[in-house]
């Protein structure tokens, strides 16, 4: 993990309050598995080796939790569907999923905590169900508490800023710092990438649409990270503009569609496909060199040489 020493020395120390708007991002993008891995590592952050995750494996599959507080014999259950109506249709059977075969893994539980996503609230058949267990086990502290006030109060506020980077790493990216000393070197490095490709010189591509982001499937947080990059492209833009040779921004265009088309080839996921864009365009793993590497894919996402566009009838 990258230290946050670099990022004040440039930008000005960070407060746990600038991580409010991850902590929103995370509650509302997040689900499944990317809800629980969430989750987990607050919790681990929160309760240290007191808190256990739970995943998957062997014929008893996860015992019917994502996460045990040991000393306090606590199970903790998700349930993150992707829409608040799977969540009313679906979160009384996940309840009765767990109970009571989670008593039968856990024989000394004490507390059942359901840990959720839905703000609005629970349905009233997963209320009742839950009231209807807390009589059929009263030795058990049966809840489901509001996700948004208990996972901030209870996990994200107590976190240490450097736990908060850990979690969201993303926000050591120093896009402030981002200047045409970063942006000149790692654009130079592309073109040494550079073989025998074709360019044509009158094609830098179409006006993007911010619905590409959502078309080619890219996680939140790549999302996030490519918008917050998206506000200082210009420096990208200033470069390639005072470049005596106007086919070498053809060269660079042509550069990066390899590179897209490469890693789309082999079947990487959207963002395994951008970890390896970053890389390709010198991407180091520090807040001011990854802030400009992902500067420089912003610019080249928006200029269409990389990702999928939108088909125009998908726009209709």
């Amino acid at each position: 993990m990258v230290a946050i020493q670099g990022w004040f020395a440039v930008g000005g120390a960070m407060n746990k309050a600038d991580f409010n708007q991850y902590f929103d991002l995370a509650f509302s993008k997040y689900n499944q598995t990317e809800f629980e891995e969430w989750f987990a590592k607050m919790a681990a952050c929160v309760y240290g080796t007191d808190f256990e995750v739970i995943k998957a494996g062997g014929k008893h599959g996860d015992k019917k939790s994502d996460g045990r507080l040991i000393s306090q014999e606590t199970v903790f259950q998700c349930y993150a569907p992707e829409s608040s109506s799977t969540f009313a249709q679906n979160a009384k059977t996940k309840i009765l999923d767990s109970f009571p075969d989670v008593t039968k893994f856990w024989p000394k539980l004490k507390k059942w905590v359901l840990v959720h996503n839905n703000e609005a609230g629970l349905p009233t058949s997963a209320s009742d169900v839950l009231e209807n267990l807390r009589q059929q086990f009263p030795a058990i502290d049966i809840v489901a508490p509001s996700p948004r006030r208990f996972l901030k109060d209870n996990f994200h506020d107590k976190l240490t800023v450097q736990q908060l980077i850990d979690i969201y790493p993303s926000a050591s990216l120093n896009f402030m710092a981002v200047t045409m000393e970063h942006i000149r070197p790692l654009l130079r490095q592309v073109m040494r990438h550079r073989k025998t490709a074709q360019v044509d010189l009158l094609d830098f591509g179409e006006v993007p649409d911010e619905e590409k982001l959502d078309f080619n499937s890219l996680s939140p947080d790549a999302k996030f990270v490519l918008k917050r990059a998206r506000s200082h492209v210009d420096v990208v833009r200033r470069y390639l503009s005072g470049m005596s040779n106007p086919n070498n921004v053809s060269i660079l265009q042509e550069q990066m569609r390899l590179k897209y088309e490469e890693a789309k080839d082999l079947g990487d996921y959207p963002d395994e496909i951008l970890g390896k864009l970053l890389k390709f365009v010198g991407g180091d793993g520090t807040p001011t060199v990854d802030a400009a590497a992902y500067v420089i894919l912003a610019y080249f996402f928006d200029a269409c040489d990389i990702f999928e566009n939108v088909p125009d009838d998908a726009l209709c």
